[in-house]
């Protein structure tokens, strides 16, 4: 198989099915034995070659590790479809950074949005488009999906991205710090995903999500 969407797509199913404990030995086989024939002396493909073959109940585990491992190795990238919660987390982050913007007075909300990238074999990424369809140009490749990975991870990118929306959508600096009136950046401080102020010294002005009309 030297076609890299249809590698891509095996890519995808095995990744799903090695999530969920059960991989189907064909498709194992398949990907084993394509990632050989470049890579002829890789150990993993090796052995899931092996254990595909095998394809009893009880090779079922470590064949699921070792598939995980050889995609790993082979630069796949999981996206929304293998891992839907990924964009359940970052949905959940725009809720939190269009209550933050409605607190500010920006009564409507961001949509997140997913695209295609073709640099990422057609993995969906992420963006924020305002209300009347806005979305920067300078985040044009948008939000990686691993971000929803973690919360303050997502809540971070998200809150980037519709930072710079926002900014470019309405002509002024968003947020501002109620002290310094300074331009805000979305940053992790100390484990929590924070709206940071530069002005003396450094300092959080709220936690995203928890802006309370200042």
């Amino acid at each position: 198989m030297d076609d890299d969407e249809a590698f891509g797509r095996l890519s995808s199913a095995v990744y799903i099915a090695a999530r969920a404990g059960a991989v189907d030995c064909t498709a194992a086989f398949d990907l084993a034995t394509s990632w050989l024939e470049d890579h002829p002396q890789d150990p993993d493909a090796t052995e899931l070659a092996r254990l595909s073959v095998e394809c009893t109940e009880a090779s079922q585990p470590p064949m699921a590790e070792v598939a995980l491992r050889l995609l790993a190795t082979a630069d796949f990238y999981p996206g929304f479809k293998e891992e839907p919660g990924w964009l359940a987390c970052l949905e959940d982050a725009m809720r939190l950074v269009n209550q933050d913007a409605a607190a500010t007075g920006i009564r409507r909300p961001c949509q997140l949005r997913v695209h295609d990238d073709e640099e990422l074999n057609g993995t969906g990424r992420a963006y924020v488009e305002t209300w009347d369809g806005y979305a920067h140009p300078a985040t044009a490749h948008g939000i990686d999906p691993q971000s929803g990975a973690d919360r303050m991870a997502a809540l971070v990118a998200v809150a980037e991205d519709a930072q710079d929306a926002l900014m470019h959508a309405l002509w002024v600096v968003w947020p501002v710090c109620p002290v310094h009136q300074l331009g805000l950046h979305a940053r992790d401080h100390g484990g929590a995903a924070v709206w940071w102020c530069t002005g003396d010294g450094g300092h959080a002005v709220a936690a995203i999500g928890e802006w309370q009309g200042r």
